[in-house]
């Protein structure tokens, strides 16, 4: 200590922070800090995570704002920006759940030896390769810098890919002929995260409690049953398993979210358009609740009993193959089209062993909410754990394995969940 305290006063001293050899380290900490280089160092370390991460949350989006721009492209832009990650901070975290689902995608390259058609199985090698830059690329950015300045970066990132959708398609004033739902609402969700954690995280909650409201109503909009039942099975399961904390952040924020709330009730009334798509979504999620205990087709609603057959002609196929599966894409190889559901197809078509390896990383997740002892930010094991129900919900009748918004939703969740549990001071890059 006594040598590394004389290095430090000579450094001090021939950097012009002191002119005396004499300094103590409280001292020349302070002055350090105080420094007009240190400062403007610090504001432009903060602005340049911003923008990478907005780089990248705007990637994303950009999937599903141009048709054109497939998986394989948002991989290849992702990939310069983590090149530009380690140019700046020569250091990426690769943490367990990115390792869990390495070990996925190392498993479906290993199938494509029995694989019949390997062509096909591009359809899910791709996304699942980018799926892995994007737990590296945003793990990364949320586990080493400022975590404000990544999660401001991350929602306005996202709401530019909003509102550039809203510019092309305009949505949800309008709706396209082929309007893709489930991606879309993927979007808005991964939108609604974030600015729910942005809020855990921001000194004034206004602007990214009223982001989510936006991205919620516009999730609604959508009509997409599955990612709207989740939401709310979502909330339920954070009130029922962090009662205490859920009300806590309820009550500290009753008054900025009833603000917004009438707000945003009175724009959505005064628009007719706006209005007819929240009810739409509306009575599309009341139709969900209606299928869901009928077990059957309903009127409006015909698709539930050809997932149902899928589903069973899925599991059926499984368990000719239990262990190892027959091979990446190989029921849709079959029958032309996925079994709309995650743990189906990834037992039609992964066996037993990709299964278990796919769904590891969600209790990995788990795992960190449970060893999560303090609780200095109550409004983040519920949101975590909200929404990672939401998308084991939404799995069940949807494809998740290699959806690069769950990926994303990983990376920045266990991230942070990481630092808050280690209790690691924020690095301001």
């Amino acid at each position: 200590m006594p040598a590394f305290r004389s290095w430090l006063q000579r450094r001090w001293v021939s950097a012009g922070y002191a002119s005396s050899a004499s300094i103590d380290m409280p001292q020349a900490i302070e002055i350090r800090r105080s420094s007009p280089d240190v400062w403007l160092g610090r504001v432009f370390g903060r602005a340049s995570s911003f923008v990478l991460a907005a780089a990248g949350a705007f990637t994303l989006t950009l999937g599903v704002v141009i048709e054109s721009f497939n998986s394989t492209r948002v991989g290849a832009v992702l990939v310069v920006l983590l090149l530009l990650h380690v140019l700046r901070y020569p250091r990426l975290l690769f943490g367990r759940e990115a390792l869990i689902y390495t070990c996925f995608f190392g498993y479906m390259i290993t199938t494509l030896i029995w694989t019949d058609d390997r062509a096909l199985a591009l359809n899910t090698l791709r996304p699942a390769a980018t799926s892995i830059v994007v737990l590296v690329l945003f793990g990364s950015l949320a586990a080493y810098y400022d975590t404000r300045a990544i999660l401001g970066g991350l929602l306005c990132g996202l709401l530019t890919g909003a509102a550039a959708y809203t510019k092309v398609t305009g949505f949800p004033l309008s709706y396209p002929s082929d309007f893709s739902y489930n991606a879309v609402a993927g979007m808005y969700l991964s939108g609604l995260f974030v600015a729910l954690l942005s809020g855990c995280y921001s000194k004034s909650r206004l602007i990214p409690f009223m982001a989510a409201l936006v991205f919620d109503a516009l999730l609604v909009a959508t009509t997409s049953i599955k990612f709207n039942l989740g939401v709310a099975l979502g909330v339920v399961a954070a009130v029922l398993f962090y009662y205490r904390r859920f009300t806590v952040v309820l009550r500290r924020n009753l008054v900025p979210i009833s603000i917004i709330l009438v707000a945003l009730a009175v724009a959505v009334a005064s628009n007719a358009e706006l209005m007819q798509g929240l009810q739409r979504g509306v009575d599309r999620v009341a139709l969900g609740l209606e299928v869901l205990q009928a077990r059957e087709n309903v009127p409006g609603y015909s698709a539930f009993e050809s997932r149902q057959k899928w589903q069973s002609d899925g599991l059926k196929g499984w368990l000719q193959n239990p262990l190892f599966g027959h091979g990446a894409e190989a029921f849709r190889d079959l029958y032309g089209i996925t079994s709309h559901s995650t743990p189906v197809d990834v037992l039609y078509n992964f066996g037993l062993f990709g299964f278990v390896l796919f769904y590891a990383v969600f209790l990995s997740l788990i795992w960190r909410l449970k060893h999560l002892d303090s609780a200095t930010r109550p409004g983040l094991p519920p949101l975590v754990l909200g929404m990672g129900t939401c998308y084991l919900f939404v799995s069940l009748s949807a494809p998740l394995h290699y959806n690069e918004f769950l990926a994303m939703f990983i990376a920045t969740g266990a991230a942070v969940l990481s630092r808050h549990a280690h209790s690691t001071t924020p690095e301001v890059r």
